[in-house]
């Protein structure tokens, strides 16, 4: 009996299921180590050797973490300028995605291009320029000057302008001959149907905003401006960390992103594989 042919199978399944399971715990590890260290203390975890499961659980270290001198101000930063930044950020890129997918006009090719040219300029080369202007329009330590320059995003013109171009154009011309203003076929029409598109760039410009640390930490100087990025590195110094405090503030800091990937998942997930069975 020739065994070749079942042990191709054996080891075709093995790693057709096998490394993708590999990689799922790879993927998984840190965040479950993050948990178990979170309830802890600092001590089990630093010790020699290591105790990375608690015997005797603690939930002192996110008490720690909320009775610090204001942590529930950097949260409440972090909600609003990444709330802000969001549907701002819906608005704009959404209605110039709306020109670009549905308008004509001479250039818009040319200048589709030049702010698609955006995307490919690392943050980091714009950041001191944006300083300065913020700088000199003396918006520094305040939120407009958190929440201005984020607004320029390509990346949103482009998701936009990707996904209207799906939405047929009959039905804006339909609107259109029943009376709708231009304003008003954008609102009623093309924003609803493009609730799966917004989802997406929603989504993404939220978490983004949520874990931005640079700009934050470049602008807001003052405690009581900080972003809850910038307030975690107040549990590292330079003489000793607090790991399982540490560990609890950063859990504790996930936990908006998720309850809003949650709620919007369907659409997320909508969003993300439109038009892959288009063809």
């Amino acid at each position: 009996m020739d065994l070749a042919p079942k042990l191709y199978r054996v080891a075709t399944r093995v790693v057709i299921y096998g490394v993708p399971f590999l990689a799922s715990v790879a993927s998984i590890a840190p965040f479950v180590f993050m948990v178990l260290i979170s309830f802890q203390h600092t001590f089990f975890v630093s010790g020699n050797p290591a105790r990375w499961i608690p015997r005797q659980p603690t939930i002192e270290t996110y008490l720690a973490v909320l009775e610090t001198p204001n942590f529930l101000r950097w949260v409440f930063n972090s909600l609003f300028v990444a709330s802000t930044v969001t549907a701002m950020v819906l608005l704009i890129q959404s209605m110039a995605g709306y020109v670009f997918a549905k308008k004509e006009f001479p250039g818009r090719e040319l200048l589709f291009v030049l702010i698609l040219s955006g995307i490919m300029i690392p943050r980091a080369v714009t950041v001191i320029p944006a300083f300065f202007i913020v700088k000199d329009l003396g918006l520094l330590n305040s939120y407009p000057g958190l929440i201005l320059p984020p607004l320029a995003m390509p990346l949103g013109v482009f998701l936009m302008r990707q996904y209207m171009r799906t939405l047929p154009s009959e039905l804006l011309d339909a609107s259109r001959i029943d009376g709708c203003s231009e304003f008003g076929t954008f609102w009623r029409i093309v924003l609803p149907l493009s609730k799966p598109g917004l989802a997406v760039l929603g989504i993404y410009t939220f978490m983004e905003q949520w874990r931005d640390f640079l700009w934050p930490l470049i602008v807001a100087q003052k405690d009581v401006l900080k972003t809850l990025p910038v307030g975690l590195s107040v549990f590292h110094t330079e003489f000793r960390t607090d790991y399982g405090v540490q560990m609890a503030a950063v859990l504790l800091s996930i936990v908006p992103f998720l309850i809003v990937f949650l709620f919007f998942q369907r659409y997320f997930i909508k969003g993300m594989t439109v038009g892959a069975l288009k063809g």
